[in-house]
């Protein structure tokens, strides 16, 4: 297995949780490896957008899972604000325009647009360029109730489990959020057969990751006999966020990916699922794709294979300690939403 694995998922496109193209890279990843289906439930989200700018059909990308139809001048009651330095500041603009009596909201950048979740009453959407005059916005939005497959391959049977996981579902093109990490699950599968120890060893590809926290693929897993897990998410070359509760930071010393920094448990990817239930985790992202993160923009760049590679060796490296290290969750750790981090409670 290679990068390529990674291409031929991106042929399939935007991969929503609980979707038709949800299932398709479903049956990618089962045609590449034998394993069992655990049914979950999800909501999947159904939506229309026709955007019209003084009186021409225009591109825009609606923002998740926002609604609501509109017309209007850009200025007046339409507020239009440049994309922010990260993407979770669109909620406070968003606020700001409902605030100030905005019917709806447009966020633009050049060259890209962006699926980022909104909850609110306004129609809001992003723009690959920066948007004047009049305009028109049908936005139909809503949930249908869907299942949803967690994907669980066994590699060696055990008492308790070490797991190593990537989730499936992804907004907009998902190259590295998160096509890359399910390639590289398929590739670990030869890597990581032969490895013997103490624990057993699985490889769990969640869906849902992208969706409503009611409804997350990962939360609905039983994590019963699980005594650790390593979650790939969002990596990007050429670097690595080792993102873990204290008791396993000293494993990031050996690293084989360039380290970005080391980090408390990120609350914002499938770690979180297993930490909040007390189980260790680390997850392994790289924050250098902010620019890219959720766009239709997310596509393969030069480096990924020598950072495929990478990846690949330093999971190995990290299974091997896990199937025979023993560690416990020293304290219970709380989500720190707004700082972008955790804490211990």
């Amino acid at each position: 297995m290679s990068i390529s694995e990674a291409m031929e998922l991106l042929k399939i496109g935007e991969a929503i949780h609980g979707s038709q193209k949800e299932k398709e890279v479903l049956n990618f990843i089962k045609h590449h490896a034998k394993g069992r289906e655990i049914h979950v439930n999800t909501k999947e989200w159904i939506y229309s957008c026709k955007v019209t700018l003084n009186g021409r059909d225009v591109g825009a990308t609606l923002m998740p899972y926002s609604k609501g139809s509109v017309k209007g001048k850009i200025g007046g009651n339409i507020h239009a604000f440049r994309f922010p330095d990260h993407p979770f500041k669109i909620k406070d603009l968003y606020a700001v325009a409902k605030d100030n009596g905005a019917d709806a909201v447009i966020f633009y950048e050049e060259g890209k647009t962006r699926r980022i979740g909104i909850s609110g009453d306004l129609p809001a959407l992003s723009m690959s360029f920066r948007p004047e005059g009049e305009i028109e916005i049908d936005a139909q939005s809503s949930f249908k109730d869907s299942q949803s497959t967690i994907y669980e391959v066994t590699l060696q049977e055990g008492d308790e489990y070490v797991v190593v996981s990537a989730h499936y579902d992804h907004w907009l093109t998902g190259f590295h959020d998160n096509l890359f990490s399910v390639a590289v699950l398929l590739s670990l599968k030869k890597n990581l057969s032969s490895i013997k120890g103490k624990r057993g060893l699985k490889l769990v590809f969640f869906p849902s990751e992208e969706g409503p926290r009611c409804c997350t693929g990962s939360l609905q897993y039983d994590v019963g006999n699980v005594s650790s897990a390593i979650v790939l998410d969002s990596l990007f070359p050429k670097r690595v966020v080792f993102s873990s509760v204290p008791e396993l930071w000293s494993l990031s010393f050996e690293s084989e990916i360039p380290l970005k920094r080391i980090e408390m448990p990120t609350p914002f990817s499938d770690g979180w699922s297993f930490i909040s239930r007390g189980v260790p985790a680390i997850t392994l992202y790289n924050d250098d794709m902010i620019p890219l993160y959720h766009s239709d923009a997310d596509l393969p760049v030069q480096g990924d294979q020598e950072y495929f590679d990478l990846v690949v060796k330093e999971v190995t490296r990290l299974v091997k300690h896990l199937i025979n290290y023993d560690v416990k969750m020293e304290n219970k750790l709380i989500p720190d939403y707004v700082n972008l981090t955790s804490q211990f409670a």
